[in-house]
C-alpha cells in the first residue's frame, strides 16, 4: 500500500513540473519532423529551454515538456514559457522553411491543455 502512494505522489510531482497540451494540423500534411519547444517567456535566452522532436507525427500531437526535455540539463525548467511548434521537412530543427505557430499568451509552469494549431494552406 505505501509502494503505491509514493508513486501517486512522485507521478502528481512531475506533472506539476511540467507544461503539456496537443497540436494539431489545419490542411494536408506534409512530411517532416514535429519540433515542440519551450523559451522563457520575454526572457533573452535565444535556445529553447526543452524540446520534443517526432518524426513522422500523427496530429493531433499529445505532447508534455519538462526538465527531462530539456537542452541543457544544468538550466532549470522554469517558467514562464512561450510554446512554439514547428514542422521541418528537413528535419532539422533550424530549419523554418516549414511551418510554426507560437503561443502569444504567457505559459505557466503546470499548464495544461495548451492548443497549438498548424495551418497548412
Amino acid at each position: 500500500m505505501k509502494y503505491i502512494l509514493v508513486t501517486l505522489l512522485t507521478l502528481n510531482i512531475s506533472f506539476a513540473n511540467s507544461i503539456s497540451g496537443v497540436v494539431t494540423l489545419e490542411g494536408k500534411a506534409p512530411n517532416g519532423v514535429l519540433f515542440i519547444f519551450a523559451k522563457k517567456y520575454q526572457g533573452n535566452m535565444p535556445m529553447p529551454l526543452a524540446v520534443k522532436r517526432i518524426e513522422k507525427p500523427s496530429f493531433p500531437v499529445k505532447f508534455n515538456l519538462s526538465q527531462a526535455d530539456a537542452m541543457m540539463k544544468q538550466i532549470p525548467f522554469e517558467g514562464p514559457f512561450t510554446v512554439t511548434a514547428r514542422l521541418s521537412p528537413s528535419g532539422s530543427a533550424m530549419d523554418k522553411s516549414g511551418i510554426e505557430v507560437s503561443t502569444t499568451q504567457k505559459i505557466e509552469m503546470g499548464q495544461k491543455n495548451i492548443k497549438l494549431t498548424l495551418k497548412n494552406n
